[in-house]
């Protein structure tokens, strides 16, 4: 029973997190996309597709990491260890957190801003619409493209350095904490084990 009630607890946090974050998303890119000339538009899309393969990149590390390597470091007082620590004992959410629901986002936000992209193009270049469904496949096809293809490339870099990568986020995360004054990882609330280490 309280398994079930956890299992409804993360997915509502799920729901509402990720609510959140397309709101957020999807009002900011909104605004600069209308204040934003064709030439700042696509690299807002840019962006977005590279964010896309950064966190997928981070996610799959998540769960290919080790975290006996980590446990040293985090003794020896290593910047940034305990973070990384933090994250694959809970590579579960890191993972969908990453992939799912930054993927999903960015995915959704990047189809929207290059059929932005594609009415400004043909409002400045009228004889476009002619072949509109042409040009929007087209345009759709590349975002697709660019963002399949980088989070292939992606994986390959993810699993052989894995270690590495989370490394450096556990590090960004521990800077983050610092200017902040507020820890998000501090395993003494969370408790447990992972895989059988301590």
């Amino acid at each position: 029973m309280a398994r079930k009630r956890k299992s409804w607890k993360q997915t509502a946090f799920v729901f509402i997190l990720s609510f959140m974050i397309a709101i957020v998303a999807g009002f900011g890119s909104e605004l600069l996309m209308r204040n934003s000339t064709i030439a700042v538009s696509w690299i807002l899309l840019l962006v977005i597709i590279v964010i896309s393969i950064i966190f997928d990149i981070i996610g799959i590390a998540a769960t290919a990491a080790s975290e006996k390597p980590l446990h040293a470091k985090a003794a020896n007082k290593v910047p940034g260890a305990k973070q990384a620590v933090y994250l694959l004992r809970n590579a579960d959410f890191v993972a969908n957190f990453c992939n799912d629901i930054i993927g999903d986002v960015a995915g959704t936000l990047s189809g929207a801003m290059a059929a932005s992209i594609l009415i400004d193009l043909i409002h400045y270049y009228p004889a476009l619409g002619e072949q509109e469904i042409i040009w929007n496949t087209l345009l759709l096809a590349l975002v697709a493209t660019l963002t399949i293809t980088g989070k292939a490339l992606g994986k390959t870099v993810a699993i052989n350095e894995a270690d590495e990568i989370i490394s450096k986020v556990g590090i960004l995360i521990a800077k983050f904490e610092q200017i902040t004054g507020h820890s998000f990882t501090d395993m003494k609330k969370k408790g447990g084990k992972r895989n059988g280490d301590s």
